[in-house]
């Protein structure tokens, strides 16, 4: 009898994680197209029909329709299914093996990181309306909640995590006169200091750069991932800039970079590192690392890693 409570509260977690990583996913997928959260209720990407309240239900729902739109038969994302899962399970090992107050924290980081990923890699784009207010709420929550971080760590953090970057596209611009340092890289480092502290945005860089060597590697042996999309016709109107050419990633790139500079809607992500240097994009915004793939995914992965293994990294290290 005393398992019970015990596995009540790991159902919980899982439970809570799947509802999470399905909302996740939804804002993903609404944020760059400037659809509510909240209306309207769920439905198909492909045909856009609303889908049922039980087709809702995270992981179950999925299986239950074999991955297939139940009006239209079209196949529906695995990420949906992969999200549900992913998120569910570090719900779980966050639930077991931290202080609750602490887990959650570290729980919000994670899906903050999750839907930035997202976003990054279907849009080039590192969405700001996520990863600016998780600057404020990762340094409250590490003051509060996490004593293995702890407020001055965090500070210490941010300082580095977006100072850093911030000084170091600041001066990347006085020497090339063009943008070396999107916001969105500044304000993601940024909170990846707020929450895990500067030893967490050391790993982030370290390991995220060496992840995303072995990503580069891979586009260059297996090809390149699908170009982005368009930004919506909404947000290229607002900003009065051209539709960006289908064949033309850099193209997506500039139209992208025009909308953020214009406008209020479009300021609410920044580019990411995508396309090289070239002389027919020499006169477009570049990040701080201009490569083949969405740098983004790299640096939530790692510091996604080290949020969930901070005490046996912190352990190994000073074991050495």
């Amino acid at each position: 009898m005393e398992q019970v409570p015990a596995i009540f509260g790991d159902v919980a977690a899982l439970a809570l994680g799947a509802c999470v990583g399905s909302f996740a996913v939804t804002v993903a997928y609404r944020l760059p197209r400037d659809i509510s959260i909240a209306t309207p209720r769920s439905f198909c990407e492909s045909c856009e029909r609303p889908v049922p309240w039980w087709a809702n239900i995270p992981i179950f729902a999925y299986l239950a329709s074999r991955g297939r739109c139940l009006m239209c038969g079209a196949p529906i994302s695995a990420r949906h299914l992969g999200g549900e899962l992913a998120l569910a399970l570090a719900a779980l090992y966050l639930y077991a093996n931290f202080p609750l107050g602490d887990a959650i924290a570290r729980f919000v980081f994670i899906t903050a990181l999750f839907i930035s990923s997202l976003v990054d890699y279907d849009w080039r784009l590192i969405p700001n309306l996520i990863t600016f207010p998780g600057v404020p709420v990762g340094f409250v929550l590490a003051a509060m909640f996490m004593p293995e971080v702890g407020w001055k760590n965090s500070l210490i953090g941010i300082t580095l995590g977006g100072g850093v970057l911030f000084l170091t596209g600041f001066l990347y611009q006085m020497v090339r006169g063009q943008e070396g340092v999107g916001l969105g890289d500044v304000f993601l480092l940024a909170m990846v200091g707020a929450f895990i502290g500067w030893q967490g945005v050391l790993f982030t860089l370290f390991f995220g750069a060496l992840l995303g060597s072995v990503g580069g590697l891979a586009v260059g042996l297996f090809g390149t991932p699908r170009d982005a999309p368009e930004l919506p016709p909404s947000m290229r109107e607002a900003a009065g800039a051209p539709a960006p050419a289908a064949s033309s990633v850099a193209g997506a790139q500039a139209g992208a970079a025009t909308a953020v500079a214009q406008t209020d809607a479009a300021a609410a992500f920044s580019i990411d590192p995508q396309a090289p240097d070239s002389a027919a994009a020499e006169s477009e915004e570049h990040t701080l690392l201009a490569t083949a793939v969405p740098f983004g995914p790299f640096l939530s992965a790692a510091a996604g890693f080290y949020t969930l293994f901070q005490p046996q990294l912190t352990s190994w290290y000073l074991s050495r």
